[in-house]
């Protein structure tokens, strides 16, 4: 069952490429190439095979020999003895580096040929298709007789195929097969004896499972070369594994090796991110801190000749001046210019000092920073001149 599953499906892809643009292009490439080539390289591509052809009649076997190795034509008589006939055979058929392919061949008349006309579709199924058809178109049944067949032409257009059909007798072939099977010759095949020098029409109408077993030297050619292509195919696969592993290799180094470095850098950057923000941090911090002694200057370019600050105090932005002048409440609107000072209100009640004639106040305001500060024209509350003596108390 498994060999006939084979068959069909090996049958299938031979009609499938019979019919296929490919095959006619390699046919028609092999014939512009073949004449190109040295003769020796013609003769080791084609397959001969040395055969010899074997007439059987009652009186004798004729032996013609077909190949490479020069033989002439033999002749042996049936009647001699059967060790003398089997030795003159074996002799005649020996004495080759390679055993030549024996061939029974059959007068043309023995063979009933007949060309039929069926649709392509069966060609997967030939043989069998014939054994159907030949009750119909012999006058034998299929169990009666050896037959062979061969493909004449292929028509696509029509869908149809032209078949050489040849027939012959099982009791006559089989009877000459067991004849020369016990002289020690083993078939390769029965074929219709050719005309002259022709060559032979190519049938074998010996059944498969009765042919002698011969070397396909192609075909172990084919198997060393697919086995070739195997091993060549799992070297490549090999390989490539190979070099992609190498490759993955070669970048997982890369992208440790680029970690690394992007770790060195990124630690790097923390350092100088903090390195800045330290080094930030001071000037922050005293442009967030108004300067003393910016201050102190302003005051005393802006009050009027005639007042004394007795305290001033700086608790973080908070200024307290305390101290005498001859109008306090003129104080607000001179310090109210100030780019130094925000907000300046009177705390508490004025009170006047009957020694100095003078009122004493305390003013509070917030001191402004660097930040703080809108840039204008400096301005003055007095007529200038130096201001008075002062006892300034700094409080942080």
């Amino acid at each position: 069952m498994t060999e006939s599953v084979l068959d069909r499906q090996l049958a299938r892809v031979r009609v499938a490429y019979a019919a296929s643009p490919l095959a006619r292009f390699f046919e028609w490439w092999w014939g512009q190439l073949r004449p190109l080539l040295p003769p020796k390289v013609q003769t080791w591509l084609t397959e001969s095979r040395d055969e010899v052809l074997l007439m059987l009649s009652p009186e004798r076997i004729d032996l013609t020999w077909r190949g490479q190795a020069a033989r002439a034509p033999g002749s042996l008589e049936r009647g001699a003895e059967a060790e003398l006939l089997k030795r003159d055979l074996a002799a005649y058929l020996g004495g080759t580096e390679e055993p030549p392919a024996v061939i029974l061949t059959l007068p043309p008349g023995r063979v009933l040929r007949r060309t039929l006309v069926l649709p392509a579709a069966a060609e997967q199924n030939l043989r069998q298709v014939l054994a159907f058809e030949m009750d119909r178109q012999t006058p034998f049944k299929a169990e009666q007789v050896h037959y062979d067949f061969r493909i004449v032409a292929r028509d696509p257009a029509t869908r149809q195929i032209r078949v050489e059909l040849a027939v012959v007798p099982r009791a006559g072939v089989d009877a000459d097969v067991a004849a020369l099977a016990e002289l020690g010759v083993a078939l390769h095949g029965v074929d219709i004896a050719p005309i002259g020098a022709s060559p032979r029409p190519g049938f074998n109408l010996l059944p498969p499972e009765r042919r002698a077993r011969q070397r396909d030297v192609w075909l172990l050619a084919n198997l060393g070369l697919g086995a070739l292509c195997v091993l060549l195919l799992v070297v490549a696969m090999a390989l490539s594994v190979a070099n992609r592993e190498a490759a993955l290799e070669a970048m997982r180094e890369t992208v440790d090796r680029q970690r690394v470095e992007a770790k060195a850098v990124a630690d790097l950057r923390s350092e100088l991110r903090a390195a800045v923000e330290g080094a930030n941090f001071l000037a922050e911090k005293k442009r967030a801190q108004p300067v003393v002694s910016d201050l102190l200057l302003d005051l005393t370019r802006r009050l009027p000749p005639d007042t004394w600050l007795q305290r001033f105090s700086l608790t973080g932005r908070q200024v307290q001046l305390q101290g005498q002048a001859r109008e306090a409440a003129s104080l607000i609107r001179i310090l109210q210019q100030s780019q130094m000072l925000q907000g300046p209100t009177i705390q508490g009640a004025v009170t006047p000092d009957a020694r100095t004639n003078k009122e004493q106040f305390l003013i509070q305001a917030d001191a402004r920073t660097r930040v703080d500060r809108v840039p204008a024209a400096p301005g003055r509350g007095g007529d200038g001149g130096d201001g008075g003596k002062a006892d300034a108390i700094v409080q942080r």
